[in-house]
């Protein structure tokens, strides 16, 4: 029997952020190129920027701004680089980049209309992106998805506070208003799916797990604790979304000899809280990456995910669960929603009663008293989940068949 010749699609991702950025979206447009049922992936995104407060080495305001890597099609568009924390920042970057796509759209659609197949867009913060991404299938004549990563104005809240209801109402009206545009809501969690779905019960919806760099190194590693402290460890920005607070006053109130934590990781918070809570046994080691962060892992027995999630961002999966599972370690888990559910229905860790300092430091004190080889189970039940539902092979396919 021949084989049925396959149409190759042309594919366009939307993106405020990408490579060298540290994103999922950068192991899904790797693995999407590499699909036989894709002739070319175009990436439309900024200047890379995120967390150098600069534009990042070998980049600068006139670019590059077009490469070409295998099939991927790259142009980076130029914005006003986000300097510092303060919201002035954040806003101008955000601006510039709506400004900047949408003025590329325009002209980009003016020779290449009907020439592309889908577009999805990435929509972590700025969330807002999404409703460029709509206009642009429009001008180009293509299917649209949006990859749900945020969700306004809760997002907002959690990071850097909203007190004002009338901007609170604009914001989550308009949220809503986006995800009805396009033709794919593509939710990163199942508990967000089945949200989206009691929402928008016309919409076609598919959960679509953020994706994960493979890692080579997948041996087990058991660590004995009967005459060491039990060390933990936190990935990720140390910020005011984390929790990090709770968790750091929590193990403040713990024995020092019989515990050990470290946090890898910069943002705004980074300096406040290290000088605050210098302890012992508190190792901050700022942004690691590499050899020096695969010996935190080698020598860690539990990772903490930790979130201060807001109404509907609690249904968002952070990424760096995938990362934990795959390192199969445990995982403590500091927070509600999609999070906590994922661990619980999987086995894979320990979860919190409720955000109570009291119950933290009962969550660190059952995690002492559980032998090494129930903690080897719980590792391993995280790593099956990854192999099963988190290799970027695996997503991209579920995407492919989607659209």
């Amino acid at each position: 029997m021949e084989k049925k010749n396959i149409v190759k699609k042309k594919i366009i991702v939307f993106t405020p952020f990408y490579n060298p950025e540290p994103f999922p979206i950068n192991t899904f447009v790797d693995d999407l190129q590499k699909s036989e049922e894709v002739e070319v992936v175009k990436v439309i995104t900024s200047l890379p920027n995120y967390r150098k407060y600069r534009f990042y080495d070998n980049f600068s305001i006139i670019g590059p701004y077009n490469e070409t890597n295998n099939k991927i099609d790259i142009t980076r568009l130029p914005v006003i680089p986000r300097l510092s924390n303060s919201v002035t920042s954040i806003l101008l970057f955000y601006l510039s980049f709506f400004f900047t796509s949408f003025i590329y759209f325009i002209f980009f659609s003016l020779f290449n209309r009907k020439k592309y197949d889908h577009i999805i867009t990435f929509c972590g913060s700025p969330v807002f992106v999404g409703y460029i991404g709509y206009i642009a299938s429009k001008l180009l004549n293509v299917t649209s998805s949006q990859w749900i990563q945020d969700i306004w104005p809760e997002a907002i809240e959690t990071t850097v506070g909203l007190k004002n209801k009338f901007l609170r109402k604009m914001i989550t009206f308009f949220q809503n208003k986006m995800w009805k545009f396009c033709d794919i809501l593509f939710a990163e969690s199942e508990m967000l799916s089945k949200y989206l779905k009691d929402q928008l019960p016309n919409k076609k919806i598919v959960t679509l797990y953020n994706p994960v760099r493979k890692n080579l190194e997948n041996k087990v590693i058991l660590n004995s604790h009967n005459n060491r402290p039990l060390v933990f460890s936190y990935t990720g920005n140390i910020g005011k979304a984390q929790s990090l607070e709770l968790i750091l006053e929590a193990f403040s109130n713990l024995n020092e000899d019989d515990y050990i934590l470290n946090l890898c990781g910069n943002g705004a918070y980074l300096d406040e809280f290290s000088n605050r809570y210098n302890k012992r046994n508190i190792y901050w080691h700022g942004w690691i990456t590499g050899k020096d962060l695969e010996e935190i892992t080698k020598n860690t027995d539990y990772f903490i995910l930790s979130l201060n999630s807001i109404g509907r961002q609690s249904l968002i999966l952070p990424s760096k669960i995938q990362t934990y599972f795959q390192s199969k370690k445990p995982v403590i888990c500091i927070s509600e929603g999609a999070s906590k559910e994922l661990v619980i229905g999987t086995n894979s860790g320990l979860t919190c009663e409720s955000m109570t300092i009291q119950n933290v430091i009962n969550t660190f004190i059952l995690a002492k008293s559980i032998d090494g080889e129930e903690r080897l189970k719980m590792g391993c039940n995280g790593f099956k989940f990854y192999q099963e539902n988190f290799l970027s092979e695996l997503i991209v396919k579920t995407f492919i068949k989607a659209i």
